[in-house]
C-alpha cells in the first residue's frame, strides 16, 4: 500500500507550464522582429531604386555640355617695367694699398706709429704710417713714386709731386725740382712734424763724412749713400704685390734713387745740403684723389713693416653688388636710357649709373661701361685693380671669391664705407603707345602669329597683336591691324565652347579676370 501526497504533485504540475509557455513567447518575438527587419530593407530598396530612377529626358539634360563660360580681364595702358633688384654695399671707388719698405742698410723695417685709424679721413700732407722713424707722407698723384727725387731732378713725377704742392705752398709746375719746390718739401715735412731729408749727400753742418740729422732718424749721409731709413711704398691702387725688401719701383729699384736728368739749376756738387733738397720715394704715398679714408689698417706698432700696412679709399663712392650670371648678361645689353635708382640705404631715391661689370673670367679686368670717371684719372675701379681713366676706358676691378659682380656710382654725398645699399635696375619699359594685357589673354596659333580676342556687346573678334615682351603674368602688347583700347575686355579663358581664332590654343590662367 502506497502513500501519496496530493498537495506536492499539484504544485509541480503548474511550474512545468509556466516554462513551456515562456518559451512560446520567446519565438513570437523573435518571429515579430525578422519580419520587421525584411519590411525596413524591402522598404530602403525600393526607395533607393526610386531616387536612381530618371525619364528620358533627364538623362539627356545630364549627358549634355554644361552652358558656354568665359573668364575675362581687361586692357591696361599702363607701362609694364621689368626691374632687377640688387643688395650692395658702399665703398670707395680706388683702393690703395701702403707697404712698408725695408730701411736700407738695415735688416728690418719696423712699425712705430700709426696714426690714420679706420674710417679716418686723410687730406694732403697727413701721415698715413710711420716706419722706422720715418713718415709715409699722403699726396695726390695718378702713379706712385719710383724714384728718390733730389734738387735739379727732371720728369713727369717731379712735376705729379709739384701739382701736389701747388694748392698747399703755391708751388710752380714746371718739370725740374729747383729752388722753389725745395722749400715746399721742406714746409711739408715740417707741417707734419718731422725734419725733411737733405739731398746731394751733404751734410747740414757742413761736416764732410757725417750724416745730417732729422728729427726722427733717418736721412741723407756722406758720399752720396743714404742713411738707414724707413719708409713705404704704394701699389698705386693695383693691388699689386711689392717686390722684395721694397723693390717694385721703376726698374725695380723700390726707394733706392734711379740716375737723375740733372737740369741747369743743379746745386753744386760741395757745399752744405739743405733740407727738402731729397724726397725719398718711400716717404710719399701718392692716391689718385683727396681726400682719402682709411678703409683698413693691417698692421699695428712694433710690427715689421715689410709688408701692407694701411688701405686708403679715394675717389668717391660706389656700390658692389653680386650677380648671377643671367644678371650680368641682363646688366651688359642695358640700354644707354635705362634708370638706375637706389633704394633703402644711404642713397635712397637718388639715381646713379652702371659702373662696370665684372665676372670671374675676367681675372683683373672687367667690362667697363664707359658712364662715369672718378676724378684725375680715377674710374670705377674697384679692389684688385688699377683706375681707369676719366673717360671710362680703363679696366674694372677684379672679382672676389669668383663671383660675377657690377658696380654702381651714385649721385650725392659721400655714404659711410660699408653700408648696405638696395638697387633697382630698370631692365626693360613698354614704350608709349603700348598696352598691357593678361598673359593668358595672348593666343598663338602653330604659325607663330599671337591674337587677343575682344568682346563687345555679346559678341568678339580677334586682332592680331605683336607681344613685345611679358613680365609677372603680363604682356606689353602693339595692335597690328585693329584698334585695341585700354578698358576693353578680352577673353582669357572659355569654357565649353572653343575660343574663335585660338582653338584651346590659349594658356589656362585665369588670373585677373571675371567671369561672365
Amino acid at each position: 500500500m502506497s502513500l501519496e501526497h496530493p498537495d506536492e504533485t499539484q504544485a509541480a504540475q503548474p511550474s512545468g507550464a509556466v516554462a513551456t509557455r515562456a518559451r512560446q513567447r520567446s519565438r513570437r518575438g523573435l518571429i515579430v522582429a525578422a519580419v520587421v527587419v525584411v519590411l525596413f530593407g524591402s522598404s530602403a530598396s525600393v526607395w533607393w531604386i526610386a531616387s536612381q530612377a530618371r525619364t528620358p529626358e533627364q538623362r539627356a539634360s545630364n549627358a549634355a555640355a554644361p552652358p558656354p563660360s568665359r573668364i575675362t580681364g581687361k586692357v591696361s595702358d599702363q607701362q609694364l617695367v621689368e626691374r632687377m633688384e640688387l643688395t650692395g654695399k658702399v665703398e670707395t671707388a680706388a683702393r690703395t694699398t701702403i707697404t712698408g719698405v725695408q730701411p736700407q742698410g738695415t735688416s728690418r723695417a719696423v712699425v712705430t706709429a700709426l696714426p690714420a685709424a679706420a674710417g679716418k679721413s686723410l687730406k694732403a700732407g697727413a701721415v698715413v704710417a710711420e716706419v722706422s722713424g720715418r713718415p709715409v707722407l699722403l699726396l695726390p698723384g695718378r702713379f706712385p713714386a719710383y724714384r728718390d727725387l733730389k734738387a735739379g731732378d727732371k720728369g713727369p713725377d717731379v712735376q705729379q709731386l709739384q701739382r701736389a704742392l701747388q694748392p698747399l705752398y703755391g708751388t710752380a709746375v714746371n718739370g725740374t725740382y729747383g729752388p722753389a719746390t725745395v722749400d715746399a718739401v721742406r714746409k711739408l715735412y715740417v707741417a707734419a712734424g718731422y725734419e725733411a731729408p737733405a739731398g746731394q749727400g751733404q751734410s747740414t753742418t757742413g761736416g764732410s763724412g757725417s750724416t745730417s740729422g732729422t728729427a726722427r732718424g733717418g736721412g741723407a749721409s756722406a758720399g752720396g749713400g743714404t742713411a738707414p731709413r724707413g719708409g713705404a711704398e704704394t701699389d698705386g691702387g693695383t693691388r699689386a704685390a711689392p717686390g722684395a725688401n721694397g723693390t717694385g719701383g721703376a726698374n725695380g729699384t723700390g726707394g733706392a734713387s734711379a740716375p737723375p736728368a740733372r737740369g741747369p739749376d743743379t746745386p753744386p756738387a760741395a757745399g752744405p745740403a739743405k733740407p727738402g733738397e731729397l724726397l725719398p720715394a718711400a716717404e710719399v704715398a701718392y692716391v689718385s684723389a683727396l681726400p682719402a679714408t682709411v678703409v683698413q689698417v693691417t698692421a699695428a706698432v712694433g710690427d715689421a713693416a715689410d709688408k701692407p700696412l694701411v688701405v686708403l679709399g679715394s675717389g668717391g663712392r660706389q656700390v658692389r653688388a653680386a650677380l648671377s650670371a643671367d644678371q650680368r648678361t641682363q646688366l651688359r645689353d642695358l640700354p644707354a636710357d635705362a634708370v638706375i635708382r637706389f633704394g633703402t640705404g644711404p642713397y635712397e631715391g637718388r639715381e646713379g649709373t652702371l659702373g662696370s661689370l665684372n665676372s670671374p673670367s675676367d681675372g683683373k679686368s672687367g667690362d667697363q661701361q664707359g658712364k662715369s670717371g672718378g676724378q684725375d684719372g680715377a674710374a670705377t675701379a674697384g679692389t684688385g685693380a688699377a683706375a681707369g681713366t676719366g673717360a671710362g676706358t680703363g679696366n674694372g676691378s677684379g672679382t672676389a671669391g669668383g663671383q660675377h659682380e657690377a658696380l654702381f656710382v651714385p649721385t650725392g654725398a659721400e655714404a659711410k664705407e660699408g653700408s648696405a645699399q638696395q638697387i633697382s635696375v630698370e631692365l626693360r619699359r613698354s614704350p608709349k603707345g603700348a598696352l598691357t594685357v593678361p598673359v593668358s589673354a595672348v593666343w598663338t596659333d602653330l604659325g607663330g602669329s599671337s591674337t587677343v580676342t575682344v568682346t563687345e556687346g555679346g559678341k568678339e573678334r580677334n586682332i592680331p597683336v605683336e607681344v613685345l615682351f611679358t613680365h609677372e603674368g603680363l604682356s606689353a602688347v602693339h595692335a597690328l591691324d585693329e584698334n585695341l583700347a585700354a578698358g576693353q575686355t578680352v577673353v582669357l579663358v572659355r569654357r565649353g565652347s572653343p575660343a574663335g581664332g585660338g582653338a584651346d590654343g590659349g594658356s589656362g590662367g585665369a588670373s585677373g579676370g571675371t567671369d561672365d
